[in-house]
């Protein structure tokens, strides 16, 4: 019973595969009939192929001339060490380092131009202090520097308002001194010569008073003016009188 039933299936399937195989021959002798329909290929000549080898070589000279090293690129995304062994950046990274170092260099100008600019404020303010003190012996105080004025020319003006004070450089021209080893020693000449002035020890210049604080035993401030009393008297006399005559009148009888 089983043999009867399982050769009929076995038939069946023996077919169907004959019948797969004898239309797989079909298309194999078509796809066969196809190809040699088809044109045949161009022939390539020796110089040809040298011709063409000679333009695949064209570019990478070309990039050589210009100083681009194909192997210093790498991959896409790989990161060689160049010749200082550091990291070279692929592709847009190259661009952000080239800003960082923009970025570290405008910031380097600038600490530097602060630091100059410290300097030139701590020179203005060492020169302030030092006419000062010479100024506040006569009870005046030394000017602030005028805006846009160079430190040179703060030091001349203040110079000029205390050579009066010395014989020796009261005659100076300051605004024609143009160097700064020759403005330093007149400066301290003049300096010098104020002091002494003010303490009573050099000359006064006519028409000045000057005012002088001194301290007793006892703590007490006790102000003194020395110099020309015709700096404040001369305010209050009266314009000078010349007798013409005597009026005689009252003594008739």
């Amino acid at each position: 019973m089983t043999e009867l039933k399982i050769e009929p299936k076995a038939d069946a399937q023996g077919d169907k595969l004959d019948s797969i195989l004898s239309l797989l021959g079909k298309t194999m002798s078509r796809l066969d009939e196809m190809e040699k329909n088809l044109p045949a290929p161009p022939l390539v000549s020796a110089s040809d192929k040298k011709d063409e080898d000679s333009e695949k070589a064209a570019p990478m000279e070309k990039s050589d001339a210009e100083g681009s090293d194909p192997k210093e690129h790498g991959k896409a995304g790989e990161i060689k060490p160049d010749d200082e062994g550091k990291l070279k950046e692929p592709g847009n990274m190259s661009f952000k380092k080239d800003e960082d170092e923009e970025e570290e260099e405008a910031k380097k100008d600038d600490d530097e131009e602060a630091a100059k600019k410290d300097d030139e404020d701590a020179a203005y303010a060492d020169c302030q202090a030092k006419a000062d003190s010479v100024y506040s012996a006569f009870g005046k105080s030394a000017s602030r520097p005028l805006s846009g004025e160079s430190l040179t020319a703060y030091r001349k003006r203040m110079v000029r308002g205390l050579q009066a004070h010395s014989d020796e450089m009261k005659n100076v021209n300051i605004n024609s001194i143009k160097d700064e080893a020759m403005l330093s020693v007149v400066e301290k000449r003049v300096y010098a010569d104020a002091i002494a002035a003010s303490r009573g020890t050099g000359a006064i210049a006519k028409g000045q008073l000057i005012e002088l604080h001194k301290k007793d035993r006892a703590g007490r401030t006790i102000t003194e003016f020395r110099g020309d009393m015709e700096a404040w008297l001369g305010d209050f006399k009266l314009p000078a009188h010349r007798v013409m005559k005597f009026n005689t009148e009252n003594t008739k009888r």
